[in-house]
């Protein structure tokens, strides 16, 4: 495999996410370009990328160290665990060239850590078979996911949910209505400038609970993160974005990007001052017509959090395979 920049993730993203879209069993949105560039500039700046690229696939992955782990190679988002590094169509090839070339920098690394893989998967058993004679082999830890189809349209979605949640959701959208809620849509086909629409967002969520509690994606690292991903998503029609709007001003939103046809909720939020009107829910909702009237076939809304549940039917599951040289 031949090292490419880093830059080249956003210059040539179409290949990289043409690569994760080729991927079984993957986080296809949180192994693209869109999650793993922002991410690693955001939280991983310090680790020196090592971006890999073959006739097979690529290998995404970025250089650390850690006391128990000694010298590491991780995958460029190595936060949540939910990117995998390794993307191409083929895993039994590209498997073998990412040992190869691993092998070949075999004084580099101590460990090799590989998130985001379908447990017991081609590319796990691929993988975890070459490995295997030269290294000891772990277990890491498992990240899942909650995703809900838009098969069928809305009322589709709905029949597949409880009558209390069908009956709850309802009651809330009334009352926002009746409260005077009205719903501004980013148009992906002519969008805002990324910042303008980051402003947005940021100024709703200050009057937010995660915002007044400093927790909020307004400061640190968080900040960075959305912005980096709003720059990239917002140019590329990635974007979809819901804002409620009530007396003239913004005062909650919703947002994710697009892969495939696949929606990948990013944050939703609210001004605290409206928690009355369930306008999270509300937003939801808003955002499902949306999509589904667009014919995207999944809503994907990230990593568990019990009231997606409700949401959802299930969704990806995928585990960390750990490899420590012997």
């Amino acid at each position: 495999m031949d090292e490419i920049p880093l830059a080249s993730l956003e210059e040539d993203a179409a290949a990289f996410d043409a690569a994760a879209l080729a991927s079984r069993g993957v986080d296809h949105y949180c192994s693209s370009s869109a999650w793993v560039v922002p991410a690693h500039a955001a939280f991983h700046a310090r680790n020196a990328p090592l971006v890999l690229r073959s006739s097979h696939g690529f290998a995404a992955l970025a250089r650390g160290v850690a006391d128990t782990l000694g010298r590491y190679m991780a995958p460029l988002e190595a936060m949540w665990g939910l990117a995998c590094p390794l993307l191409g169509a083929d895993p039994a090839r590209l498997a073998r060239d990412f040992y190869r070339a691993m092998n070949s920098r075999r004084a580099e690394w101590d460990a090799i850590w590989l998130a985001g893989l379908e447990a017991r998967g081609p590319l796990f058993e691929a993988v975890a078979a070459l490995f295997a004679t030269t290294c000891t082999l772990r277990w890491g830890p498992v990240s899942n996911r909650y995703a809900a189809s838009l098969a069928g349209g809305v009322d589709a979605f709905l029949a597949r949910r409880s009558p209390k949640f069908r009956a709850n959701l309802r009651r809330a959208v009334r009352q926002a209505a009746a409260e005077g809620v009205t719903f501004d849509a980013l148009d992906p086909a002519s969008p805002p400038a990324p910042a303008d629409l980051y402003a947005r967002v940021l100024a709703v969520e200050a009057r937010s609970w995660k915002g007044l509690s400093g927790a909020g994606i307004d400061a640190g690292d968080m900040r960075t993160f959305y912005d980096r991903t709003l720059a990239l998503i917002v140019p590329r029609g990635q974007c979809r974005a819901v804002f409620a709007r009530k007396d003239g001003e913004d005062v909650g939103f919703i947002f994710g990007g697009v892969l495939g046809d696949t929606y990948r909720g990013l944050q939703v939020s609210f001004d605290d001052r409206f928690r009355a009107l369930s306008l999270g829910n509300v937003l939801h909702y808003a955002m499902i017509e949306r999509l589904c009237a667009e014919g995207i076939g999944v809503y994907d809304l990230g990593s568990e959090i019990e009231y997606k549940a409700r949401w959802a039917e299930g969704g990806i599951s995928t585990c960390t395979l750990v490899a420590l040289r012997r």
